[in-house]
């Protein structure tokens, strides 16, 4: 019975170290308010736009919004958070987002998109719910 069990319990172990790794949002991102939101470039490239957040990670892959990419944490803080994101065909991003308050963020977002790299500024505000 003793082997049994410790056959059972090893087995158990195994199984655990071999499941993949729940990924957690970053906790600088758990304080954002989801709803509508402004991005308002404050480094003169590119234009504001408002889009609906119903995800915090979504402020971390603007320029890559529709895309899906593989994301990896780079550094984060109760107040910050750095991704670097790869989506495929030579197309990535990294990002720094600081979250000032529960409605207000500033994003430093860079990386190549469509053959050319972007690097974009950008104040978040949140202006209400999503329609």
């Amino acid at each position: 019975m003793n082997l049994v069990r410790k056959m059972l319990w090893s087995a158990i172990g195994a199984a655990a170290l071999a499941a993949p790794a729940v990924a957690q949002a970053p906790s600088a991102l758990s304080s954002l308010q989801l709803g509508m939101w402004q991005l308002r470039s404050t480094g003169g490239s590119g234009a504001g736009r408002s889009i609906c957040i119903r995800t915090a990670e979504q402020l971390l892959q603007i320029q890559h919004q529709t895309r899906n990419c593989q994301r990896r944490t780079l550094g984060s803080t109760s107040n910050s958070v750095t991704v670097r994101y790869e989506c495929g065909g030579g197309v990535w991003g990294q990002t720094q987002l600081n979250v000032e308050t529960p409605r207000l963020a500033r994003i430093d977002t860079q990386g190549i998109s469509g053959g050319a790299p972007f690097h974009n500024y950008y104040e978040a505000r949140r202006t209400g719910a999503c329609g």
